[in-house]
């Protein structure tokens, strides 16, 4: 039938027909599959999506992340400062104060080298006994000692006697199971023997103990009281 009618007609009927299809999107770029499920040229979507991802712009890029590490370890390793009273982490000075403090008892002993022994004597004037001496120089440095070498040897902490320092005391015993007898204090401890200062018949010396064939074998023991 179509053929039957004139030319003129047919080809108005040929250009209606592409009227419509072009009305219909099916010539234009725009359409896709986004389109022909109800969407919009304006606003097209991908033809999936992956789930539980955020939009690209929101990911922290990999330098965001890179200053996030680093300052969390810093916070982690930047711990506050101490007090400056806690005795742990205080600096730690050239000579402590017990140090000091023992050189200070040792000097004032010096001082007294040559004074005469007495029995029961307690001060440089009257002169002193073994006891009576470490008792006036430790009182210089506001240590109290009992009076008598026995009961002073309960006085402070037992100490080893390769471990003395200035200022701690030795007692001597004239048997391993005797009583104590004489008491002297601590000047050095060296290689060469330990060196300590007392009250004896010859007045306030020096004598190197431990090499000394009187005193070493009567050692008997060590404390401290700092």
């Amino acid at each position: 039938m179509y053929q039957l009618l004139p030319r003129s007609m047919q080809l108005a009927m040929a250009l209606a027909a592409i009227f419509l299809l072009s009305s219909c999107g099916l010539f234009t770029t725009e359409y896709n599959y986004n389109t022909s499920r109800g969407g919009s040229p304006a606003q097209e979507r991908p033809l999936y999506e992956e789930e539980n991802t955020p939009p690209e712009d929101s990911r922290p890029s990999r330098e965001d992340e890179e200053d996030r590490d680093t300052e969390l370890v810093f916070e982690e390793e930047d711990d506050p400062e101490p007090p400056l009273d806690d005795p742990a982490e205080a600096p730690d000075l050239p000579d402590s104060e017990e140090a000091l403090l023992r050189k200070e008892a040792v000097d004032y002993a010096k001082t007294f080298l040559g004074t005469k022994y007495k029995l029961g004597g307690t001060s440089p004037r009257s002169g002193f006994d073994c006891s009576g001496f470490t008792s006036y120089v430790m009182k210089q440095v506001d240590i109290a000692l009992s009076r008598t070498s026995q009961e002073q040897e309960n006085n402070g902490d037992k100490v080893r006697l390769k471990k003395v320092q200035p200022g701690d005391l030795i007692f001597y015993r004239r048997t391993p199971l005797g009583k104590v007898f004489h008491v002297s204090m601590v000047v050095a401890n060296k290689e060469d023997g330990i060196y300590v200062i007392h009250s004896t018949s010859r007045g306030v010396v020096i004598d190197n103990v431990t090499k000394s064939s009187y005193w070493s074998p009567k050692i008997s023991s060590a404390r401290s009281v700092f």
